[in-house]
């Protein structure tokens, strides 16, 4: 399981990518859930739009974004060229569907290339208007694979909306859970209290049980580093690192975490 919270975001397009392709060095067979808490809450009204670039490509996923086209305003789910969102048609137009947690997100729904939450103007397919968060469905391409996530998300009418987390399997063709941040258990008991943070190329952890080991993946998937870790605060030393995104797993009582960091 990934976790990655407590992130700052800009009010236009804020963008921060759950995890770089080199997850897929780090994703075991049985999948790899990647959750991100948008930490605040994306609140955005007229002309905002939220931009989600789900495994950090450098390229944007999907947006959710209010807009007005002269006849009436709404928000809308837009995925890029390809990709596609979970949606039902309403007398031609496609409204994104609100799904429950729990619903399964795969090959078998019906995707569409946008999904409208709340529309004005007398539109009466929106499932999202006022209806509290729901979770869509999104199904995008990485490499030509493709992969499946889920956002959590309300639109309070067709002029306001709210995101606050998203979530992606990183393992391809392999279905998820709306709602799911992955598995549950061993790694979250021992990752309690878990912090990192990277300072003048020094990556910085701090756990409440003794680290044992770290790997350090570039975006290839390649190990950049790879140390043996005996004790609860730990620093290390990437001075030797291009600049860039790196993934870092992290072993703590035999259990595992991956993380993304930067420098």
């Amino acid at each position: 399981m990934t976790k990655i919270t407590k992130k700052d975001f800009g009010k236009k397009l804020a963008k921060y990518g759950a995890l770089s392709l080199a997850i897929a060095g780090v994703a075991d067979a049985t999948g790899q859930v990647v959750f991100t808490d948008v930490d605040p809450d994306f609140v955005g009204g007229l002309g905002d739009s939220f931009a989600i670039d789900f495994n950090d490509d450098g390229t944007d996923d999907i947006q959710v974004l209010q807009s007005n086209n002269g006849n009436y305003e709404l928000v809308q789910a837009l995925p890029t060229a390809g990709n596609g969102v979970i949606a039902a048609s309403n007398g031609g137009y496609l409204y994104a569907s609100n799904l429950a947690e729990g619903a399964v997100i795969d090959a078998s729904g019906a995707f569409g290339s946008f999904g409208s939450f709340c529309a004005g103007g007398g539109y009466t397919g929106s499932q999202f208007c006022g209806a509290g968060e729901g979770f869509i469905g999104v199904q995008f391409d990485v490499a030509g694979a493709t992969h499946y996530g889920w956002v959590k998300a309300s639109a309070e009418d067709s002029s306001n909306f709210t995101v606050t987390e998203y979530a992606f399997e990183a393992t391809p063709d392999t279905a998820i859970e709306a709602g799911d941040q992955g598995s549950l258990g061993l790694a979250d008991q021992a990752f309690n209290n878990f912090e990192f943070f990277t300072s003048n190329d020094v990556l910085t952890m701090k756990a409440a049980s003794a680290m044992e080991s770290i790997v350090v993946y570039n975006i290839n998937g390649q190990v950049v580093l790879n140390r043996a870790l005996s004790s609860t605060t730990e620093s290390i030393d990437l001075s030797s690192q291009a600049t860039g995104v790196y993934i870092a797993k992290v072993s703590i009582e035999g259990a595992e975490k991956s993380f993304k960091i930067s420098k």
